[in-house]
């Protein structure tokens, strides 16, 4: 599968959520109507610094997401005024898809029939667990049942392309109620459903917690991975990501964009950028990103420009996340060499190994590789 992408992605990142969850170790505040109308306003000062830069014509954008925190706090009036200052700047003309970000406690009828009225085609919706007791633990708002509620507002107001995220390994959970929660999920019928490895982060409450708790071992964890695999694939959804399930033609454009090393530029505490070679991320900190901005800065804390080899590792290390792995012919195109000019003994090592299967056409993780990803993709860095 490959994504159609002409123009750049866009991310904007909303900081703010009702409460922190335990497990959170993202840049995330508690929700203040004060602060929000001054972030809103200097995400505006952001945009408008960025793209002095880019003054004689619009950048075509081709996704956007509206990521967080939790984006569906904003009200549909504070989402136009964003959207109408982004639009002073970027051509939304060939977008094909609009991702907004949910967790369900914030799902209200009269907002997402705005929401739609806007642009917006797609939402990703926050469910992590359906069992209570374990949204009780990682420290969710909602219950199941709302997570219920919010699904079905959100066909009601004609949404036809929804994700569910949800975890797996979770403390205190049995593999039977694992497998409970995606049963439900998979009830509800959504287009996509992307399936999460819970990461314990120090400095996080889980973390401080995780010793009290009964944590699944790395056999009952793959185990939970390979049947929800398993049982995915039997309700028709395909993994197309190690993370990744959809309905044929559902796949996250957005997020291929990334996977694919496409272009894409974002604004607001946190948000990451790469265009041309270059990779930028904004500070972590609302102080912080305040104070750049009332200084006319633009508020970077990092930036790098990516040479040759890095480049080409950063291509091998986001491609092979995609299931079908990759067309070498695209690695050439792009690089004008074979992927073995720079990684030869790092690919026959993991062919060898059976991490990756590699001929001369492509290249892609076994479901060997797949169930140690993250330690095959460090051979690329």
């Amino acid at each position: 599968m490959k994504a159609k992408n002409k123009g750049i992605s866009l991310y904007i990142h909303f900081p703010f959520c009702i409460k922190k969850c335990n497990y959170c170790d993202f840049a995330s505040f508690p929700f203040n109507e004060h602060e929000k109308s001054l972030y809103i306003r200097a995400l505006q000062s952001e945009i408008s610094l960025f793209m002095d830069y880019f003054p004689d014509s619009k950048i075509r954008v081709e996704t956007m997401y509206f990521g967080g925190g939790t984006p569906s706090l904003l009200n549909s009036r504070e989402t136009e005024e964003i959207l109408s200052h982004l639009s002073k700047y970027f051509d939304f003309s060939g977008i094909s898809e609009f991702t907004i970000e949910v967790n369900p406690e914030t799902v209200i009828k009269n907002k997402f029939i705005e929401f739609r009225r806007m642009g917006i085609n797609r939402v990703s919706v926050g469910a992590q667990s359906f069992n209570d007791n374990t949204l009780k633990l990682l420290g969710r708002v909602h219950n199941a049942a709302k997570i219920h509620k919010s699904f079905e507002i959100l066909r009601d107001v004609g949404f036809s392309n929804i994700n569910i995220d949800l975890m797996f390994s979770l403390p205190n959970e049995t593999f039977s109620e694992f497998m409970y929660s995606l049963k439900e999920a998979v009830s509800l019928a959504p287009e996509h459903i992307s399936l999460y490895s819970l990461v314990l982060e120090r400095g996080t409450p889980l973390f401080q917690a995780s010793k009290k708790m009964n944590l699944p071992n790395e056999d009952e964890s793959r185990g939970q991975y390979l049947n929800g695999i398993r049982f995915l694939a039997e309700n028709y959804y395909s993994q197309y990501e190690i993370s990744n399930f959809a309905k044929t033609g559902f796949e996250c454009k957005h997020n291929l964009s990334y996977w694919e090393s496409r272009p894409y530029l974002g604004f607001g505490v946190s948000a990451g950028s790469y265009l041309a070679r270059r990779r930028w991320k904004n500070v972590s900190s609302l102080e912080s990103y305040f104070s750049h901005l009332n200084k006319k800065e633009l508020p970077i804390s990092f930036r790098e420009f990516l040479k040759e080899k890095m480049q080409k590792g950063e291509f091998l290390i986001m491609a092979l996340r995609l299931t079908e792995g990759f067309d070498v012919s695209l690695y050439y195109n792009r690089f004008g060499v074979l992927p073995d000019e720079a990684f030869k003994e790092e690919i026959n090592f993991l062919t060898k190994k059976r991490f990756l299967s590699a001929d001369k056409t492509s290249i892609k993780l076994t479901q060997k590789g797949l169930l140690v990803a993250n330690q095959v993709l460090e051979y690329f860095i």
